[in-house]
């Protein structure tokens, strides 16, 4: 019998992971005590003996949980995004951060978490330009920086791949929930090419992959006074028909022809056709693989009485080791860009 390549595709592709995975009973309570294990690990803030003893203690995770997390490196999934419920992070909170570059300083559970789970993912990575470096970044609304397109403002926050300017961006982001907005309207929007790539046209398909689009660097690496320069033209979509990779930021990605204008916005609108929108509660830990999904956030309003929304977030990539040369000395994660 003659089978059809659609169906022999079908039957031999990769098992993807799912959208969304909620822990058991059980789960939780195995989670929690590995977490209690890793914070007495961390009884003293070393961030690289932090994020060795991750590594070692998150082998440890729910058998069903760790299979979910490989398949998900490996082979993704459609939506290009993971969201994993029910986390066992709840503590007496502080006060949300209201101060500018915010930054975890000890290992509390919810650090503790994030660096569980996504060390299944690969390594930790941080950038000496953005929040001082820190592994572990506070995600808040900044009095003032309301309008940024940044983690700090309110508004309506663009689809972007993170740190789209970056030869050695984030494979993966982890987005931790402390704590929701007041009114529940901060949505966490993904957006996965996987999904949006059959609904452009062939010839737009191919301006895509072409170099004819300039990204300037984000508003966050330049606190400093660092200038927000465009750097050379590159392709926003490589991979193949079958494992398509987007790198685009709609605030900070400019087209550099009117051609490349027509398929960057065609682009755009089908990103937005097949967006979706969650709003994370505490405990859920939304992981964006950002080399199919882009990422947004809906507007909100916050109050700045204490108890505005706050995400953790953490980037890992697949392997540190192609970063190495850019790696500073004496740490095992911490990236500076000047070296680039």
């Amino acid at each position: 019998m003659t089978v059809r390549p659609e169906t022999r595709k079908a039957e031999s592709a990769p098992p993807a992971a799912p959208d969304t995975y909620e822990l058991d009973p059980s789960e939780i309570e195995s989670i929690a005590s590995l977490l209690a294990e890793l914070r007495r690990a961390a009884a003293v803030w070393d961030e690289n003996a932090l994020i060795q003893a991750a590594h070692i203690h998150g082998g440890l995770l729910p058998k069903r949980l760790l299979c979910v997390l490989s398949d998900f490196r490996r082979f993704g999934n459609a939506e290009g995004v993971l969201t994993l419920r029910n986390l066992p992070v709840a503590e007496e909170l502080p006060p949300t951060p209201s101060t500018p570059e915010s930054v975890a300083d000890s290992c509390t559970p919810s650090v503790a978490a994030l660096l569980l789970v996504m060390s299944r993912l690969g390594d930790p990575i941080a950038y000496a330009e953005e929040k001082h470096g820190a592994l572990v970044h506070d995600i808040c609304p900044m009095p003032g920086e309301e309008d940024q397109q940044q983690n700090t403002g309110s508004v309506y926050f663009k689809l972007h791949s993170e740190n789209a300017f970056l030869e050695h961006r984030p494979d993966f982001i982890g987005l931790l929930c402390l704590r929701e907005d007041h009114d529940r309207l901060a949505a966490s929007i993904t957006s996965s090419i996987r999904q949006a790539l059959p609904l452009l046209a062939d010839g737009q398909v191919t301006v895509l992959r072409e170099s004819r689009f300039r990204t300037r660097l984000a508003p966050s690496f330049c606190r400093d006074g660092r200038e927000q320069v465009y750097l050379p033209p590159v392709p926003v979509l490589s991979g193949s028909e079958w494992a398509p990779k987007l790198c685009v930021d709609f605030d900070d990605t400019a087209p550099c022809d009117e051609v490349a204008r027509t398929a960057f916005d065609a682009l755009h609108e089908a990103l937005q056709k097949v967006r979706r929108e969650v709003v994370l509660r505490p405990g859920d830990l939304s992981i964006v693989d950002n080399t199919t999904a882009v990422h947004g956030r809906g507007a909100f309003t916050p109050k700045y009485d204490g108890k505005d929304r706050w995400l953790q977030r953490l980037f890992v990539v697949t392997s540190i080791r192609s970063a190495l040369g850019q790696i500073e000395p004496g740490s095992v994660y911490r990236y500076s860009t000047a070296a680039q």
